[in-house]
């Protein structure tokens, strides 16, 4: 008789478990979960091949632009983040900025913060940075606004930097999206 209470027991706390389970299974498909969004079109240089820089140096810092973003949808989206997803070791992110072409002279594709800096390259540093506060894109519309990742090679760098992802609200519901982005240091 012992042995059909703990089995009873047994059989009432695993049916317990597997219906918390259901339940909490059930609050995560609600409003606060994040899925994957389809409203952004990545746009401009770098959606189909590899930007990047040669001559590459250990404790050298970059700065990258994120692609061009193109609201496909028939809703306002509300980008709220940017974050690589790829980031190979000997690269570290130092930060991520947003900018408007309105503000810089154009859309600025990256550039050397040390060494040798190119003739014409412009200090981001000396416009107004966005970051941490939502920007709107409207239906159809391609956005002012871009991201820029700043990079400081720690060691060899042997693999890109690649994904770029935006978060961004849409009609109340939260979604993350990834955008074709590939950045290669040659360290030859």
């Amino acid at each position: 008789m012992s042995s059909t209470r703990t089995s009873g027991r047994a059989w009432a706390l695993a049916a317990t478990a597997l219906l918390a389970f259901a339940t909490g299974c059930a609050g995560a498909t609600g409003t606060d979960r994040v899925t994957v969004g389809t409203a952004l079109q990545a746009e401009g240089p770098g959606t189909s091949g590899s930007l990047g820089f040669s001559d590459v140096k250990v404790g050298d810092v970059y700065r990258m632009a994120f692609p061009l973003t193109r609201n496909t949808s028939r809703q306002a989206v509300s980008v709220t983040g940017v974050k690589l997803l790829n980031v190979p070791a000997g690269a570290k992110v130092l930060g991520y900025a947003v900018y408007s072409v309105k503000d810089t002279p154009g859309y600025r594709l990256g550039y050397r913060e040390t060494a040798h800096p190119t003739a014409g390259d412009v200090d981001l540093d000396k416009y107004p940075n966005y970051a941490g506060h939502p920007y709107t894109v409207k239906p159809g519309a391609l956005s002012d606004k871009y991201a820029v990742v700043r990079l400081k090679v720690t060691a060899q760098v042997k693999a890109p930097i690649s994904g770029c992802e935006a978060d961004y609200t849409q009609a109340g519901q939260t979604y993350h999206q990834t955008l074709a982005c590939k950045f290669g240091l040659d360290m030859a």
